[in-house]
């Protein structure tokens, strides 16, 4: 891995810290920013009221220390335990966690921001209620106080918490509405546990963590577990938008949100997309709110690039962009990046990937997250973040911009399923037969378009292994015991919410709740975590979201174009060359370096005694996968990356 600074970089001046801190001791009751990037966790016996094991959460506080390395605390009350780690970027009074209200009625431990407590807190205060600090964390306690549960109707942020109410001996845990913070939970002979990790967890639970076998075979569809389920038994993830509530009565989720179906409106496409570019400024602007400078994770697409321009446009400074390359021709989108930092004047870093990171990361990255790594890209993430926070501790991302304005190629094309899905099967096969080896996008396009069945279509786009290849792959004995239908279920689920919503809509629905939350973000928050420094994803500000779901399909993609309506929306703040290039997307040369590089350790996960040993897969299918990657027969880097992620997992548990 090599780190690289831009020419001409601006050093911070020396005065910064100085003023800031004048700032604070001027103006004491008003809020300075302070971030919350912090790892919950905790336990409740609902069932017997046991006292809580203290020492459990006291290691499991330890375990989520990358989370939130500068402060810790717990708090206790009988049966329950609270946990936090916390990163403080200045060290206000208040910020120390479990946090609360003033008669400790209620108590909190919150990972994340609120974006409008600034907003919250006067109203509270014209209700009488006493604030002990000015932190975000404690409108929230307030804001229960005043509403229960529908407090969450009155927050904007990216949030996961857990509110314990001494009075009613209930605790509240909550998920934001898009799902950028993670939390999981498992009932268990100790009562209800959680955490904002499942390395945390583990220390929590009191039963062994085994792995779940649908799930199993869902990983190797999805390439990630699909909410609530994770790949261990018994053991959750509370869904984007959801809420649980704990109490004698035993537990109860339940969903407060959801991406809102399209309505009818009569603004001309240019009012939509003046209506749509303040909203996408309002939630960059709310996302400057820091006490250091702001990083961006800058990828040279339109997305990320249009985070630079409009940050500069609305006087952030210093800004600066941190980029991630390869060394292999083709892969790397760093000219792009370099010239939006240019043209921004940002402050620009980079960092380049190689073989051997991959293969020294990789296995530490699992155990920390106690799951496979879905993609080849999150490791790259994983250093890009390492590289941010030599310098920065918050970088704003352009997660979620191709669910909001359909940027996949798939939202274009699949309106030709019909078409093709009417084409002879042996007609299909022949042509994809004639396809270049390196053409792989092209061969999952043809698969999927081939199939009538829209969630069976879906799941084809973004998969690991097609039904076919799932039931060639596993034993006979494993796939007796799991229902291989079951990934097109969870897709129908989602594809079949609104009937009203067009094909369109029902995709980028579908994506929204899926596959961004349990794959994307999951993957932004664990692997910026891991380097603690926190990510915000402006394009999921809820009020963004609920607007973007009203734009017309029309104006979204066509069968040759994507995201037709965010690009005209962006012309005179990024450069035409940037705005209309041909989508790449962040990939990673993975399949090359298994050739070559990573051979030997594809060979010691794959094919060794240990793997072929495994109970789950037909060990000749796994060497025949091998071999055909290794002799350029099929591409099959999405398959090799499953199975090496997966037995290096396995090896773990």
């Amino acid at each position: 891995m090599h780190f690289g600074k831009a020419d001409g970089e601006k050093k911070r001046s020396p005065w910064l810290p100085p003023l800031e801190d004048l700032f604070v001791s001027l103006f004491p009751t008003i809020s300075r920013y302070s971030v919350r990037m912090c790892g919950i966790c905790g336990v409740y016996d609902f069932v017997k009221r046991a006292p809580v094991d203290r020492e459990k959460v006291q290691q499991a506080v330890t375990a989520l220390a990358h989370r939130g390395p500068d402060d810790e605390g717990c708090y206790f009350d009988g049966e329950l335990g609270l946990g936090n780690r916390r990163l403080s970027i200045i060290d206000l009074p208040g910020g120390h966690q479990p946090l609360a209200n003033e008669d400790e009625s209620v108590w909190i431990t919150f990972n994340g921001e609120i974006y409008n407590y600034r907003d919250l807190r006067p109203g509270l205060l014209a209700r009488g209620h006493q604030f002990r600090t000015a932190s975000d964390t404690e409108v929230i306690l307030h804001l229960y106080e005043e509403r229960g549960v529908e407090c969450l109707e009155n927050l904007r942020g990216m949030f996961a918490f857990a509110l314990w109410d001494r009075r009613r001996r209930r605790l509240f845990l909550a998920r934001d509405r898009l799902g950028v913070k993670p939390l999981f939970y498992a009932a268990t002979t100790a009562g209800l546990v959680f955490a904002s990790e499942l390395c945390a967890l583990r220390c929590l639970a009191s039963h062994a963590f085994e792995a779940e076998l649908q799930s199993v075979y869902d990983f190797f569809t999805f390439r990630y577990v699909p909410s609530p389920r994770t790949l261990y038994r018994d053991v959750f993830k509370l869904p984007a938008g959801n809420y649980l509530l704990a109490d004698q009565h035993g537990l109860q989720t339940k969903a407060y949100w959801d991406v809102p179906a399209p309505g009818d409106r009569s603004s001309s496409a240019e009012e939509l997309a003046e209506e749509v570019m303040e909203r996408l400024r309002e939630a960059i602007r709310l996302r400057l709110i820091a006490d250091v400078p702001l990083g961006v994770f800058l990828s040279g697409g339109v997305d990320s690039s249009a985070i630079v321009a409009l940050m500069t446009s609305l006087g952030a400074a210093p800004v600066r962009t941190f980029s991630v390359g390869f060394e292999e021709p083709g892969y790397s989108e760093l000219p792009f990046a370099r010239q939006v930092a240019r043209r921004c004047a940002t402050e620009h870093q980079e960092v380049i990937v190689r073989p051997d990171d991959i293969a020294r990361e990789l296995p530490r990255l699992i155990s920390l997250r106690h799951e496979p790594v879905a993609e080849p890209t999150d490791v790259a993430l994983y250093l890009l973040a390492r590289l941010a926070a030599q310098s920065v501790k918050v970088v704003l991302a352009g997660e979620g911009g191709d669910e909001l304005f359909a940027g996949y190629p798939k939202y274009a094309v699949d309106r030709l399923a019909g078409f093709v899905s009417a084409v002879p099967g042996s007609i299909i096969r022949a042509i994809e037969s004639l396809l270049p080896y390196n053409q792989h996008r092209a061969r999952t396009a043809l698969r999927a378009l081939s199939i009538q069945n829209e969630a069976e279509r879906s799941a084809v786009w973004f998969a690991s292994f097609s039904r076919k290849e799932s039931q060639e792959l596993f034993t006979r004995e494993f796939l007796s015991q799991v229902d291989p239908d079951h990934p097109a279920k969870v897709l129908a689920q989602a594809l079949q919410k609104d009937s009203g919503r067009s094909r369109l809509k029902r995709m980028l629905y579908a994506d929204l709740k899926i596959w961004l939350p349990d794959n994307l973000l999951l993957r932004g928050d664990h692997m910026t975590m891991a380097a603690s420094i926190e990510e915000r994803v402006p394009f999921l500000d809820h009020k963004l979201v609920e607007l973007a779901a009203s734009i017309p399909d029309r104006l979204l993609a066509s069968l040759l174009h994507t995201k037709l309506f965010y690009r005209r929306m962006l012309h005179g703040h990024l450069p035409s060359e940037i705005l209309h290039r041909k989508k790449v997307g962040f990939t990673v040369p993975v399949g090359l370096w298994f050739k070559e590089p990573l051979k030997p350790m594809v060979a010691d996960l794959l094919l060794s005694s240990p793997a072929s040993g495994a109970s789950y897969f037909n060990a000749a299918n796994v060497r025949r996968i091998v071999d055909e990657h290794l002799s350029g027969t099929r591409d099959r880097r999405k398959q090799l990356w499953a199975l090496v992620n997966f037995e290096l997992w396995r090896r773990q548990l």
